[in-house]
């Protein structure tokens, strides 16, 4: 019986609906915007840093060398990437410096340009590209899981920087 009464309710509306189509009530305060390719944003290398605040990062503990990132040049793009410096110490004490992003999103990295610590400046890579980090690069593998939460940019440097010194 109470299906006999709701179909003539059903059957309107259903014959209302094309003439509801046409109208301007309805939906035309949703506006969708198509979504654009990413693009990277213009980046210039740091300033050699002088004075950096090295963080150390621990993606291994069988691991000789020791890896830092300068919490002063950690920034983080509006297209995504965290841009940093890192530095890698040899137990024989040399030091590799590199200016390095990760694309949180891809899991990618870019390298930006490597230091020359004799003359104290920044060597910009020839052709930088964006590479994917696999899973024998433990130290890129590593900053992406501190500094990208659930695998996407933080919110600021700050985020990150909370994070890289949180996880010592």
């Amino acid at each position: 019986m109470k299906a006999i009464t709701t179909l003539p309710a059903l059957l309107a509306l259903c014959l209302s609906l094309p003439a509801l189509a046409g109208s301007d009530r309805i939906n035309k305060n949703i506006e969708f915007q198509e979504e654009q390719p990413w693009a990277e944003q213009d980046y210039a290398l740091p300033d050699y840093p002088q004075t950096p605040d090295w963080i150390e990062v621990k993606p291994d503990w069988l691991q000789q060398n020791r890896f830092f990132v300068d919490a002063k040049t950690l920034s983080v793009g509006g297209d995504g990437v965290v841009r940093f410096v890192s530095r890698v110490l040899t137990p024989s004490g040399v030091e590799n410096l590199s200016a390095e992003g990760i694309l949180c999103k891809d899991n990618q990295y870019k390298a930006y340009g490597f230091g020359d610590s004799i003359n104290h400046r920044w060597i910009a890579s020839m052709r930088p590209q964006w590479l994917a980090i696999n899973s024998a690069d433990k130290l890129r593998r590593e900053l992406r899981e501190l500094m990208c939460p659930s695998h996407s940019a933080p919110r600021d440097a700050a985020q990150a920087i909370a994070s890289l010194r949180g996880a010592r």
